[in-house]
């Protein structure tokens, strides 16, 4: 499955007026608490407009799912495009994320999130399960540029297993982070992620 930019991408004002209503509802409120009145409401559109644009509102969850992936994944590759050096990208992308997580994502992942409160909708499941493996894959194209401690260059199982590891830390610790508001979480990712260059 490809990501369908098209979706989030517009030259339509009543569209991105829509999506940035259902992207700002289903982060604060969560994906199935808000209804599409409300989202309509928000962006002082009509139905009409949305149906044109999405006929679902699981095709508005998707739109939501493929623009947070695009944002939190180019964040890390233009990271890694400038550190090239394992820890200073795990540095500078933590201290980003400290940022983020204090201004805008004050509620841990949004895309966790919105993912974790669809499983009864196999469309939106089988989306974000198209969509982590891009995200492992995506990690071990910016790895392959890494310069790691060992100066040792990684096979492709090791970086694939290290892009799943740098997943399963990153997920874990933001669920946590976005129950609790604990940055002790956040701390601990960067010990996890800083301990996988060996």
């Amino acid at each position: 499955m490809r990501i369908q930019k098209d979706l989030i991408r517009s030259e339509d004002p009543a569209k991105d007026r829509i999506l940035k209503a259902a992207f700002k509802l289903f982060y604060s409120k969560g994906y199935p608490n808000t209804g599409i009145n409300e989202i309509l409401e928000e962006a002082g559109a009509f139905k009409k407009s949305l149906y044109i644009h999405f006929p679902s509102k699981r095709d508005l969850g998707k739109a939501y799912l493929l623009e947070q992936e695009e944002a939190i994944l180019g964040f890390v590759k233009r990271i890694a495009k400038r550190e090239k050096n394992y820890s200073d990208f795990i540095g500078s992308w933590m201290k980003m994320l400290r940022r983020g997580l204090k201004n805008t994502y004050i509620y841990g992942c949004p895309y966790a999130n919105l993912s974790n409160q669809t499983h009864d909708e196999p469309e939106i499941s089988d989306f974000v399960k198209v969509a982590l493996n891009r995200w492992v894959q995506d990690f071990e194209l910016c790895l392959k540029e890494i310069t790691w401690s060992s100066k040792k260059v990684k096979t492709s199982s090791e970086l694939k297993e290290i892009s799943e590891s740098i997943l399963f830390y990153y997920q874990g610790a933001l669920q946590l982070y976005g129950m609790s508001g604990d940055f002790k979480h956040i701390n601990r990712l960067e010990k996890a992620l800083l301990s996988l260059d060996r």
